[in-house]
């Protein structure tokens, strides 16, 4: 949902490939005017304005496209579960006692409750792909460096990216040619590598499920349309955690280079949560960051073995449906290491990496990802407009989302 108090309406500067389209976008992107807030109220209070406008939103206005406001984000984008305790829980559309999936949690519900047609948003360690997988809509995450992160609040900047949702793999590929800078091309890819190690799941029902998009993916090996390799291979080599390790070592130390100074006089004013890891952050040190780095480089090289150009690794985007609201602190540390199993490879490598929502359990969705090689970003949107089914899921009506809003703003108010 919208930040209380940045709702907006930033024209267009001229028509073009996004004409009539609204969009809203992350609290970490600079919009000329407002303070760009980092989900968190003493972060926002303590800094000025921006003087300019982040390059990826002024492309988007660029194109004809309308802003409408300012998304909720987690603190410092620092979580995968998207709960904020100072502007409270997006509305999940699809499962509205579930949590929505952070960090990019408000952008991926305005999208979902139809407020906006597309948003943007960041992924560091997944905050992209989880909220997609959660809220049932597209998202996608590009390869790193694909676009520019100009005026957007880093995190961890070897692995920030700039990502959009939308609610159809249409308007995903058509934002995509804009942040892009090219047309989509003709989908054509080689092989398929189904990643066995994140199919595995102790539920039969959703086994079920996967297994039957398994063999719908595989019943393209006879046609001569879309004639590709079905494989399958296991990604986490050695072991998932040292992927998550690699990960969490660089980011911890880069999050603290970036913005630690003022964490650590400022941890008050975090929830508890987030502030239990942030912490932490000081604990890395540069030998340890360094040997992670080299670590890193193998990782990548590991996984280039296995994609290269035309093709395409496919899993589960997270490990199953969003969590219930309400969870404990040590419930939801306990499933973040479980979920970055799903989310670490394509951060780690800087991979570009699409989700679909083409599965759901008990009325939740579950998302279904298509990575690429370096660089393959246009496939991949390609690819999600050739398998890219929307889940018929019911979705309270724009006016009940925008109620849900008026009365999250009002309480947030009243609470200050």
């Amino acid at each position: 949902m919208l930040v209380p108090g940045e709702m907006m309406a930033v024209e267009p500067t001229r028509a073009g490939k996004l004409s009539s389209l609204t969009f809203a976008v992350k609290e970490l992107y600079d919009v000329k005017g407002f303070v760009t807030g980092a989900g968190n109220p003493r972060w926002k209070n303590t800094h000025p304005a921006a003087q300019s406008t982040a390059p990826s939103v002024a492309m988007l206005l660029n194109e004809g496209a309308t802003l409408t406001g300012k998304a909720i984000s987690d603190e410092m984008a620092f979580s995968l579960d998207g709960e904020n305790v100072h502007y409270g829980t997006p509305l999940n559309p699809k499962c509205p006692d579930r949590i929505p999936g952070g960090s990019s949690s408000g952008s991926a519900s305005a999208v979902a409750g139809g407020l906006v047609d597309f948003a943007l948003g960041t992924d560091t360690a997944g905050s992209m792909r989880i909220p997609a997988s959660y809220c049932g809509i597209y998202g996608f995450r590009p390869t790193h460096g694909a676009i520019s992160l100009e005026g957007v609040h880093p995190m961890a900047p070897s692995f920030d990216v700039a990502g959009w949702f939308a609610r159809t793999p249409e308007m995903l590929a058509r934002v995509g040619s804009v942040l892009l800078g090219s047309e989509i091309p003709e989908f054509k890819i080689d092989r398929f590598v189904i990643a066995r190690d994140l199919f595995d799941t102790k539920d039969a029902s959703i086994a079920s499920k996967y297994d039957a998009f398994i063999q719908r993916l595989s019943s393209i090996q006879n046609s001569s349309r879309l004639p590709v390799e079905i494989v399958e291979a296991e990604l986490g080599k050695p072991d998932f955690s040292t992927w998550i390790d690699v990960l969490r070592s660089i980011q911890w130390w880069e999050l603290n280079q970036a913005h630690g100074a003022w964490i650590s006089q400022n941890l008050d004013t975090f929830g508890e949560e987030i502030r239990g890891r942030l912490e932490k952050i000081p604990s890395v040190t540069r030998d340890e960051m360094e040997e992670k780095r080299l670590v890193r480089r193998q990782l990548i090289s590991q996984i280039e073995n296995i994609i290269s150009p035309g093709t395409i690794i496919v899993f589960p985007t997270a490990p199953g449906v969003a969590p219930l609201k309400g969870r404990s602190i040590d419930e939801a540390r306990a499933s973040r290491i479980n979920t970055m199993r799903h989310t670490c490879i394509a951060a780690v490598a800087g991979l570009p990496q699409v989700s679909m929502p083409l599965i759901e359990q008990d009325g939740c969705p579950i998302g279904i990802s298509f990575m690429g090689a370096r660089g393959q970003d246009g496939q991949l949107l390609a690819a999600a407009q050739v398998f890219g089914v929307p889940l018929q899921i019911q979705t309270p009506s724009r006016y009940c989302v925008a109620q849900e809003i008026l009365t999250l703003t009002y309480q947030t108010y009243a609470a200050h």
